[in-house]
């Protein structure tokens, strides 16, 4: 907090974080890492599931199990999707999606979990960038959703 109260230089303006205006092919390039979320935890195969993870990723799954990098990631994957969910299945639905700049976008998920005890949701925050010319995911946090309503 400066002399006068604000906080920073400026605390009237805030810059905006979304620059890019998204193309139709990244768009498309962005939906299919959610369509391969869907897709390898359907198959029950985590080399689909994880294939776009980037070696150093970030991911918080629902319960709040922090997993770094791919290796974990993985492993953690091949474990849970033999064992505690297999059974379970998936519909992944892109939110939203915003270029932050030409190689980093944000994509906003649901996924609506259907098991035999019962059905709920998840909301993602996916990070993306993009490296030699193909869409990677960075970080991913996942949560519950207390409500089906979106």
């Amino acid at each position: 907090m400066d002399l006068t109260g604000q906080h920073g230089p400026s605390a009237d303006i805030r810059p905006l974080a979304i620059t890019e205006p998204l193309g139709e092919s990244d768009e498309a390039a962005l939906r299919a890492l959610v369509q391969d979320i869907e897709t390898g935890f359907n198959e029950k195969r985590p080399d689909i599931l994880d294939g776009a993870f980037t070696e150093d990723t970030v991911v918080v799954v629902p319960d709040g199990t922090l997993i770094r990098g791919w290796s974990d990631l993985i492993a953690y994957h091949t474990r849970r999707l033999s064992s505690v969910v297999h059974d379970w299945r998936i519909r992944a639905n892109v939110l939203g999606i915003a270029r932050i700049d030409r190689d980093t976008a944000i994509v906003h998920m649901r996924q609506d979990m259907d098991t035999a005890e019962r059905s709920f949701a998840n909301h993602g925050t996916i990070v993306a960038v993009r490296r030699d010319g193909r869409w990677w995911i960075a970080a991913l946090h996942n949560t519950n959703v207390t409500s089906v309503e979106q």
